[in-house]
């Protein structure tokens, strides 16, 4: 005897998820799309024009030894051509389709390249680093001021970048923007303490060699009793080292982390990012490499994009005027002629962004076991309904007989007195 399986039966289906099973470059290359739109290109212009106005600021103020003048955030640092790789092809053809025998000049229509992403990431933590070098008090106010400014700035533009992007990764929805600067600014301060919180810990550590260096200047007995006390001390350089490292690799992943999770703190963000440096550092090692060739190439196209539409204005312009427009010595020609390498600069933070989110849901995935959606949506928890008590199974059939027999029986009515 055989079991007939009816025809109208329904046959399971076996789907695949393709998007969370996507391998890991396909969120960085993703980040390219997003890095160069132009919103987040502004959002970066402005937090690079206010990175630039503090740190002149605090050159004006405390006037440092060794610094002749405040790194200029506007532009980028490095001075390398937008197609590098190339130059030398580029040069050779306007040559032969021009005529011109200086080729440097030719070819210098597309700009300068905007930074990497290592190159971004360098410039974050100069302040901190040049620390280490000869320091005074005028230098030591003045790299902590900029430091500060660094953090307060940056926490609010890459948390906002951060969580845009990590939403998009994750859902492939676009986040309103009223919504990202709400749920960053309720977290601002977690974000900046979370860069700040390993710095901190590396200068309570460093008050015990300080007192050990003013011990020292004893005559005679300081410096031998300074020295030895300073041997056990030796070893807690490898633990500096580690709360170096937490900051130099993990201040973009803690920043990711805050503005993902719920509820999430400083404390939150720094241990997961160390978490996740130390446990998949070659997952890591390979996205970075990654992310500085492909934001190398894409920063080159956004530097010739914008440095040829620049190109075509100005030509436009030169043509019916009688001045060329950077010529003309206006109060406006210096914002004119700053708009084209601020906004190739832009970008290069906007990827370093962009790019920092897809490593973090990478990592997190790998560590955790965690999908690229589950993330905070930052949804309001809405109060729960009181459960519905279960009726008695009997209730209905005990009410029904009862009902029904008083329905049918007429009411009944006194009887007329007999007249008699």
């Amino acid at each position: 005897m055989t079991d007939k399986v009816p025809q109208d039966a329904a046959v399971p289906r076996m789907t695949v998820d393709w998007y969370r099973s996507t391998p890991w470059w396909r969120l960085v290359s993703h980040a390219i799309a997003i890095s160069w739109r132009a919103s987040h290109l502004l959002l970066c212009a402005a937090g690079l024009l206010a990175t630039w106005f503090l740190t002149s600021i605090a050159f004006w103020l405390f006037q440092p030894e060794q610094v002749d003048a405040p790194e200029r955030w506007v532009e980028p640092a490095r001075n390398i051509p937008a197609l590098a790789p190339f130059d030398r092809e580029l040069s050779e053809v306007v040559q032969a389709m021009t005529g011109a025998e200086d080729n440097k000049s030719s070819a210098s229509w597309y700009g300068r390249s905007p930074d990497s992403f290592l190159q971004v990431w360098r410039r974050y933590l100069q302040y901190p680093y040049q620390a280490l070098e000869s320091l005074t008090l005028r230098r030591a106010a003045y790299l902590l001021f900029c430091s500060l400014s660094v953090i307060g700035v940056w926490s609010f533009v890459g948390g906002c970048i951060a969580r845009r992007s990590i939403q998009e990764f994750g859902t492939r929805i676009t986040a309103p923007w009223s919504d990202t600067v709400r749920l960053v600014t309720s977290r601002w301060v977690s974000l900046a303490w979370s860069s700040a919180m390993p710095v901190a810990l590396i200068l309570m550590c460093c008050l015990i060699p300080l007192l050990l260096g003013w011990f020292s200047n004893i005559p005679y007995v300081g410096p031998w009793i300074a020295g030895l006390l300073m041997i056990p001390l030796v070893f807690l350089s490898l633990g500096l080292g580690w709360c170096a490292a937490v900051t130099l690799f993990g201040f973009p992943l803690s920043v990711a982390a805050i503005v993902s999770e719920k509820n999430a703190d400083a404390f939150d963000g720094v241990s997961r990012a160390a978490a996740y440096s130390f446990q998949k550092p070659a997952t890591l090692i390979l996205a970075v490499i990654g992310a500085e060739w492909l934001g190398h190439f894409a920063g080159g196209m956004v530097s010739v994009a914008v440095n040829t539409g620049f190109s075509v204005l100005e030509r436009a312009f030169n043509l019916g005027a009688s001045q060329d427009l950077l010529g003309q010595g206006t109060l406006w020609e210096g914002l004119i002629a700053g708009f084209v390498p601020l906004i190739v600069t832009a970008f290069g933070f906007s990827f370093f962004w962009s790019a920092s989110s897809a490593m973090y849901l990478v990592l997190r995935k790998e560590v955790d076991n965690t999908e690229f959606d589950l993330i905070d949506m930052d949804a309001p928890d809405l109060p729960k309904p009181l459960p519905t008590l279960p009726t008695a199974p009997n209730a209905d059939s005990r009410s029904s007989p009862i009902s029904s027999e008083t329905s049918s029986t007429p009411p009944s009515s006194s009887p007329e007195p007999s007249a008699g």
